[in-house]
């Protein structure tokens, strides 16, 4: 679509400011890596976390269990708040280590992520959670601000973190789209069999139905859904497309619809960028797009 490969759009806080460093700070070297990996253990050590760290370089402690069965699968969402901490090495002994308060911000309020499990970092630890549970994850600087530090200079260059998180509740993509909708009082006109969800809001028994080949003139609007923000619009203008040009949702709801007609359609993220996502959407992330057809020739 005319913007949809090319937008931008905040990363949030923890779930997606730390995988935007990952993309960005070229942290491959081994010795930085190493020094992490060093400095979380003495931390734990020292703070008596009876974790165990991964092949990553990310160390995962239980503080308490939230007695809850349920367990976070690839590809779901996790609801999660945290307090964010920066770990400080002594100047006297590098085995020294301490923490500093960075962020409480989020110590009650929610914050949401994807989890994918081939993503190393935050997801390694929300992975091996419960929910309710209260757990302390401890990153190396490559999967938090890496060679960067934080833009205010409270987190330094090549500075592990400690998040102490308490994870809320975790969501499959149907139970995101349900409660989505339920939300946003949007009852659907049909539900197909590859879960596309098809609301119609305006109606034109008179119009064509688009046929295969077509030049498709619409009008689109997309979102995420715990988005308020367009990620991609083509706001008073229009957009040239034909069936088959799109994501395989857009063009599935699409031809439901004749022209003069508009429809509101949630897309499951096998109907859009699935696993991989595309630019700055995530992997696994279901879609909202406002349509109208505005001319078939």
């Amino acid at each position: 679509m005319r913007n949809l490969y090319s937008f931008i759009f905040s990363c949030l806080f923890i779930s997606g400011l730390f995988a935007c460093h990952k993309e960005d700070v070229g942290l491959t070297d081994d010795s930085i890596l190493q020094s992490n990996k060093e400095e979380i253990i003495n931390y734990a050590t020292s703070k008596g976390l009876s974790g165990a760290m991964t092949p990553t370089g990310v160390y995962y402690a239980l503080n308490k269990a939230g007695g809850s069965t349920v367990t976070p699968g690839n590809g779901q969402e996790a609801e999660y708040s945290y307090t964010l901490y920066t770990l400080v090495s002594g100047t006297s002994s590098s085995t020294v280590v301490t923490d500093k308060l960075v962020d409480s911000t989020f110590a009650t309020k929610s914050s949401f992520t994807y989890l994918v499990a081939t993503n190393p970092g935050l997801t390694e630890g929300l992975l091996r959670m419960h929910e309710g549970d209260q757990s302390t994850i401890l990153l190396p600087s490559v999967y938090a601000f890496g060679t960067a530090g934080s833009g205010n200079g409270v987190i330094l260059p090549n500075s592990p973190v400690r998040l102490d998180i308490n994870l809320k509740r975790i969501r499959t993509e149907d139970q995101q789209i349900n409660e989505y909708m339920t939300a946003n009082k949007l009852t659907p006109t049909e539900v197909t069999v590859s879960g596309l969800r098809f609301i119609k809001t305006l109606s034109n028994s008179t119009g064509n139905t688009p046929t295969p080949g077509q030049s498709l003139t619409v009008k689109y609007r997309g979102q995420l859904l715990r988005a308020t923000a367009a990620f991609d619009s083509t706001g008073t203008g229009t957009y040239l497309t034909a069936i088959g040009q799109s994501v395989p949702g857009f063009d599935e709801g699409l031809a439901k619809l004749k022209v003069g007609e508009k429809a509101t359609i949630i897309l499951p993220s096998k109907l859009g960028y699935g696993s991989v996502g595309r630019g700055s959407i995530p992997p696994y992330a279901p879609m909202r797009f406002d349509i109208e057809l505005i001319l078939a020739q």
